[in-house]
C-alpha cells in the first residue's frame, strides 16, 4: 500500500491537509512542473497547509518531495516493459530449507493466520483456502479493524503469516504490532523487503527479489506470483509432511 505519500497515517490529517493530499494524489503528472503556490492555488489551500502536508508525508522539503516524484516516474518507464518469466532465481539458494521450516511450524501450530490488505488480501484467502485443504485450521484476515489481539487472547500457539509487497503496509504493521506482546503468537512474514517495518516485526521471513512495477506513481502492479509460489509450495510440503 506503500505510495509516494509515505508513511504518514491519513486519519491523522486535517481536514485541508486531507484534500491537500487528493489533490496531489489525482494530479501526479502535474507535480513535476508545479511549484508550492501552484499547488495551494489549485487546491485551494493555504501555501502553509501544502507544507504541513509535505513535512508530515516524511519530506524535510518541497524540492525532496518533487525529486522523489520525478525520480518514480523515470523508474515507472524503465519498468512498463517488465513481463519477465517467472523464474526461481528471484529467491535465496536456501528457500526450500525456509519453506520446509514454516511448513513444520505450520503442522505445529494451533491456529494459522494470514494477514494482508489489496491484492496481498487476495493471495491470503487463496493461500488459507489451500491450507485448509490439507487438513489445517487456518482463516484469512483482511479486515484490520477487527480486534484481533483480544480475539486471540485466550488461544494458544498462534501462527501468523502477513503478506506485504511494500512491507511498509500501515494497516498491517498495527496488527503485528499489537500481537507482539503475545508469546503465544509467532509472526512470519512473505515480503520482497526484507528491512521493511513488517520484517522487523516478524520471528520469521520468506523474501525474494521483484521489481516493484506501479502506474500513476501509487498504483501498484507488482507481480504476486512469487507469493503465490511460496503459499503454493508451503501447502505441497505441509501435506508431505502431514502423510
Amino acid at each position: 500500500m506503500m505510495s509516494f505519500f509515505g508513511n504518514v497515517d491519513f486519519q491523522k490529517l486535517t481536514y485541508t491537509e486531507r484534500t491537500c493530499y487528493s489533490y496531489l494524489r489525482d494530479n501526479v503528472d502535474k507535480i513535476p512542473y508545479m511549484r508550492v503556490r501552484d499547488i495551494a492555488l489549485e487546491a485551494h489551500v493555504g501555501t502553509s497547509s501544502v507544507m504541513r502536508l509535505i513535512h508530515k508525508m516524511g519530506y524535510d522539503s518541497y524540492t525532496d518531495f518533487k525529486d522523489y516524484i520525478i525520480d518514480k516516474k523515470e523508474l515507472e518507464k524503465g519498468s512498463s516493459n517488465t513481463a519477465i518469466p517467472f523464474s526461481l532465481d528471484i529467491f535465496s539458494n536456501d528457500i526450500e530449507q525456509r519453506l520446509d521450516n514454516l511448513a513444520h511450524r505450520v503442522i505445529e501450530s494451533d491456529n494459522i493466520i494470514f494477514t494482508g490488505v489489496g491484492s496481498s488480501g487476495l493471495i491470503c484467502d487463496y493461500a488459507a483456502r489451500r491450507l485448509a485443504g490439507v487438513g489445517i485450521n487456518t482463516f484469512s484476515f483482511s479486515d484490520v479493524t477487527y480486534p484481533i489481539a483480544s480475539k486471540l487472547q485466550n488461544t494458544t500457539n498462534t501462527l501468523v503469516i502477513a503478506l506485504s509487497i511494500s512491507g511498509e503496509t500501515n494497516e498491517i504493521i498495527e496488527v503485528l504490532t499489537s500481537l507482539r506482546s503475545n508469546k503465544d503468537v509467532y509472526i512470519s512474514c512473505i515480503t520482497p523487503k526484507l528491512n521493511s517495518s513488517i520484517a522487523e516485526l516478524s520471528d520469521f521471513v520468506l523474501t525474494y527479489r521483484i521489481n516493484e512495477h506501479r502506474i500513476n506513481t501509487h498504483y501498484d502492479l507488482t507481480s504476486q506470483l512469487p507469493t503465490v509460489y511460496l503459499t503454493e509450495r508451503l501447502t505441497d510440503l505441509v501435506y508431505q509432511l502431514s502423510n
